[in-house]
């Protein structure tokens, strides 16, 4: 009985950093975006990276970054990203390096993302 190899699926991948410490948060293909969670980041921000999508087609990326308060996270940050994506078994740019200032004392959270495909 043959096998037949997994199809390669994209993968998201965004580096995230604040005050020094650097985080990789990584995202499969959603068909429901409100099911991805947040990301906490140094406690003053969330971040989240949605990539929706079926199988290995990307319908589109989007990423969110909020401000932390003791109220709730305060939206600061949206990006949307549609096709056509570079996807390719090397890592691939999808953001250039972005800064994201929030708070009273401008806290700034830094991020890039790359697609990339894998199995």
């Amino acid at each position: 009985m043959m096998t037949m190899p997994c199809a390669a699926k994209p993968l998201l991948r965004c580096y995230v950093s604040y005050a020094g410490s650097m985080q990789t948060i990584e995202s499969q293909l959603v068909t429901d975006p409100y099911d991805v969670k947040s990301t906490d980041i140094g406690e003053r921000f969330t971040f989240k990276a949605v990539m929706v999508g079926k199988a290995q087609q990307i319908d589109y990326i989007k990423l969110y970054a909020y401000f932390q308060t003791r109220r709730s996270d305060v939206p600061v940050h949206q990006a949307t990203y549609r096709p056509p994506f570079k996807v390719s078994t090397k890592e691939n740019p999808l953001t250039p390096q972005n800064s994201v200032y929030a708070g009273d004392i401008e806290r700034e959270l830094q991020y890039r993302c790359t697609l990339q495909e894998v199995q």
